[in-house]
C-alpha cells in the first residue's frame, strides 16, 4: 500500500484553482513559506473534467493538495434563475469530482476540499457541495472539508464576481450601485488574505482536524452598513461620491447559521482583516496601487 503523504516544513503542494480569487493568494503565501507549488490555474491550462488530466503530475512527489477548482461564483451566479446555469453548476463540478477525487485517493495524497456554509441550501450549488463533502468523507481520512464564508478580494469583473468587488468597482466607475436586494440581509465576510492563511494553517494541522471545519470571521454585518462604509471609503480615497439604489425585494432567504469557531484550527488562526480595512485595501487594489500601510 502507498503511504499517506503528509506535508513537511517545505514540501510540494498542488493547488487546483490557483488562478481564482482564493487560489492566487494562497499560492503566493505558500511560495513565501518556501513550498514548491504546482498549479492548475484554470480550464484553459488544464481541464480537470477530462479523464487522466491530472496524470501530468504523476512523477511529482506531492505532499498536499488544495482542491479549490469548482464552478463557483458570487450570489448573482449561484442564485441565478437560469436553468442552464444551475445545470452547468451540477454537471461541470460533478465531472471535476469524478476525475480529481479518485486521483487523489489512488495516490494517497492528503488534501483540503473547500466547501461553503451554503452546503445545506436548496440549490444546485448546495447540492454539489454536499456531494463533494460526502465523497471526501468516504476517502478514508485523506481529505478535510473547509467551509468558507463569503470570501472577498480583488478579482476580474464578470458573471461570477462577488458582491463586494462588484460594489467597489461600481462606486469607483459609475458613482452608483444598483443592489439586487433591499440590503437588510446580514452576512459574514472574510478577506482573501485571511482565507488563505486559514487554509495553510489547516494543511499544517491536517492530521488532527475534524472532517469539517468552518472558516469565517464570525462577524455579522448588514449589507446596508457595508454599503455606507464602502461609499465613505471610496469618496475618501478617490473623491468619487457613490449612491446605492436598493431593490424592492429582499435577498433569497438563507437559513441563519452560526459558524463553529471553537475547533482546533481556531486555536491558532483567526480572521484579522476587519471589513473596513479590507474595503480600503480593495479600493487601493482596483486603483492599481499597493494597499496603504495599515491595510492588511
Amino acid at each position: 500500500l502507498l503511504a499517506v503523504m503528509a506535508p513537511a516544513l517545505a514540501s510540494t503542494v498542488l493547488v487546483l484553482g490557483s488562478g481564482g480569487l482564493i487560489g492566487a493568494t494562497l499560492t503566493r503565501l505558500l511560495q513565501r513559506q518556501g513550498h514548491e507549488v504546482l498549479e492548475v490555474r484554470n480550464r484553459s491550462q488544464l481541464d480537470l473534467r477530462e479523464p487522466s488530466s491530472l496524470d501530468v503530475f504523476n512523477s511529482s512527489a506531492i505532499a498536499y493538495c488544495f482542491f479549490l477548482a469548482c464552478e463557483v461564483g458570487g450570489s448573482k451566479f449561484i442564485e441565478s434563475t437560469r436553468h442552464q446555469t444551475q445545470l452547468a453548476i451540477l454537471e461541470s463540478n460533478l465531472r471535476i469530482f469524478q476525475q480529481v477525487l479518485p486521483w487523489l485517493g489512488a495516490r494517497r495524497i492528503r488534501f483540503a476540499f473547500t466547501s461553503s456554509y451554503l452546503v445545506g441550501s436548496v440549490s444546485a450549488y448546495g447540492a454539489i457541495k454536499r456531494v463533494g463533502e460526502e465523497w471526501v468523507r468516504n476517502l478514508g481520512g485523506l481529505g478535510r472539508t473547509l467551509r468558507l464564508w463569503n470570501v472577498y478580494g480583488m478579482e476580474p469583473m464578470g458573471v461570477k464576481s462577488h458582491v463586494l468587488a462588484d460594489w467597489v468597482v461600481g462606486c469607483m466607475r459609475d458613482g452608483v450601485v444598483r443592489s439586487r436586494t433591499d440590503g437588510w440581509e446580514e452576512r459574514q465576510f472574510m478577506h482573501v488574505v485571511d482565507a488563505a492563511g486559514g487554509l495553510v494553517e489547516a494543511m499544517e494541522l491536517h492530521e488532527w482536524l475534524p472532517e469539517v471545519t468552518d472558516v469565517s470571521s464570525g462577524d455579522w454585518t448588514a449589507m446596508r452598513s457595508v454599503a455606507e462604509s464602502m461609499a465613505d471609503t471610496v469618496e475618501g480615497k478617490t473623491g468619487q461620491r457613490c449612491r446605492f439604489e436598493w431593490a424592492g425585494q429582499p435577498a433569497v432567504p438563507r437559513e441563519r447559521l452560526e459558524p463553529r469557531l471553537d475547533g482546533l484550527l481556531h486555536g491558532s488562526w483567526r480572521a484579522r482583516v476587519g471589513l473596513q480595512e479590507g474595503c480600503r485595501a480593495l479600493v487601493d487594489e482596483y486603483q492599481g496601487r499597493e494597499p496603504e500601510k495599515g491595510d492588511l
